[in-house]
C-alpha cells in the first residue's frame, strides 16, 4: 500500500503521483488491492482515494451497464478494480469496462489482455487532464473500440468511437448518449446529474423497454 505523507501528516486530498522508471514486475511488487495504480510506458500513476460523487456516479453508470450485458447477454462489464493490459507497460484500471460475450474473461483470470469493447472514465479534478490526455491516447492506441468520458464539470458525455484507424468524437450533453459496441445501451444525460441519482433498476426498465 501507497501512503502519500507531508511531514509527518498523511495526504488525504484529491492527487495523483508519477513515478517514473517502473516496469511491470516492480508495479506488482509495488500495489496491493488497496492502491489505485496504472502503468504506463514506466510511469507508474498513483490516484487518490475517489471522492464521494466520483464513486456514486461511476457506482450508478457500471451498475446499470452491467445489469444491461447481463440481461442481454452481451457480455462482462468490470472494472473499477481489476487492469486491463493493452501492451507490454501499459496496465489501466477503468471506472467501467465492457468486453463481449466471446471474449469475456473468467473469474480465474488475473487481468484482461488486450482492448474492452469499451472503456468509460468519471472524471474529477486529480485525474481530468490525465484521462483525457495520457490515458485517452492510449486507449486509443491500443485499439478500444469506445471510449467514454463522463464530466460532471462540463455536464456532458465525451464518446470517442473507433473509425477504420482513427477515432470520431461525439459530445452529448442532453438527451441519450448511445454505444454502438454495447448494442441497445443507452444512458440519459440528464441521469448523470441529478441529487439523489435516479434508481438503478427504474433507468434498466426504462432502457431495456425502449
Amino acid at each position: 500500500m501507497i501512503e502519500v505523507k507531508r511531514g509527518i501528516k498523511t495526504v488525504d486530498l484529491p492527487y495523483t503521483i508519477r513515478l517514473y522508471g517502473v516496469s511491470e514486475d516492480t508495479f506488482y511488487e509495488m500495489v496491493d488491492e488497496d492502491t489505485t495504480a496504472e502503468l504506463l510506458d514506466g510511469m507508474m500513476i498513483v490516484h487518490s482515494t475517489a471522492t464521494i460523487e466520483h464513486d456514486d456516479l461511476s457506482g450508478f453508470i457500471r451498475t446499470i451497464m452491467r445489469l444491461f450485458a447481463r440481461k442481454r447477454r452481451r457480455g462482462k462489464v468490470l472494472g473499477p478494480d481489476s487492469l486491463i493490459h493493452l501492451k507490454t507497460c501499459r496496465l489501466f484500471c477503468p471506472d467501467a469496462y465492457f468486453v463481449e460475450k466471446r471474449r469475456a474473461p473468467t473469474r480465474r483470470t488475473k487481468r484482461f489482455e488486450g482492448a474492452p469493447n469499451l472503456a468509460l472514465e468519471v472524471l474529477s479534478a486529480s485525474n481530468r487532464d490525465y484521462d483525457l490526455e495520457d490515458k485517452r491516447l492510449a486507449f486509443q492506441a491500443g485499439g478500444v473500440g469506445e471510449i467514454w468520458f463522463i464530466d460532471p464539470v462540463e455536464e456532458r458525455i465525451i464518446i470517442d468511437r473507433k473509425r477504420g484507424r482513427g477515432y470520431v468524437e461525439e459530445i452529448v450533453t442532453s438527451g441519450k448518449a448511445r454505444s454502438e459496441v454495447l448494442v441497445g445501451f443507452w444512458i440519459d444525460v440528464d441521469w448523470l446529474w441529478k441529487d439523489p441519482l435516479p434508481d438503478e433498476l427504474d433507468c434498466l426498465d426504462e432502457i431495456l423497454g425502449s
